[in-house]
């Protein structure tokens, strides 16, 4: 479903909050991120996130399978659509990315194996992948 982000995800029923900055701040400070380092968000929506860690001095891009993706951004800000995350080979070098960051977006994927060996294949040796899911238990 490319039109995802219209659908489900749109301003009125989801609005923008607080909550993406206040976690990318977590983020980059728990997880000791430098300004200047290259960020993927697989997934990246509207870009709600990858703006915020644009704010902190990460080199920002985004993939998306919505051809809306990353509707709130700045052109500062690298997003490619129409991709899907975990059937095609995404569109970057080897050894290109310092972080891979993606929130709720592993629980929806049916061969989260191929994203994740994708994400390795892109991420450089020692880099970081945060992969945020929601703990259904807890909630």
């Amino acid at each position: 479903m490319a039109d995802y982000l219209n659908i489900i995800y749109d301003q009125k029923s989801h609005p923008k909050t607080s909550y993406p900055e206040k976690l990318a701040k977590h983020l980059f400070n728990s997880f000791e991120m430098e300004k200047g380092q290259i960020f993927l968000e697989p997934g990246c929506g509207r870009g709600e996130f990858l703006s915020e860690f644009n704010k902190l001095g990460l080199k920002c891009h985004g993939i998306d399978l919505s051809n809306y993706a990353g509707s709130i951004l700045d052109k500062k800000v690298d997003v490619i659509k129409g991709i899907n995350l975990q059937n095609e080979k995404w569109p970057y070098p080897d050894n290109f990315f310092d972080i891979i960051y993606n929130k709720s977006l592993l629980e929806h994927l049916n061969n989260p194996d191929k994203f994740l060996n994708e994400a390795r294949r892109v991420l450089k040796p020692n880099g970081k992948i945060l992969c945020l899911v929601p703990d259904w238990e807890s909630n």
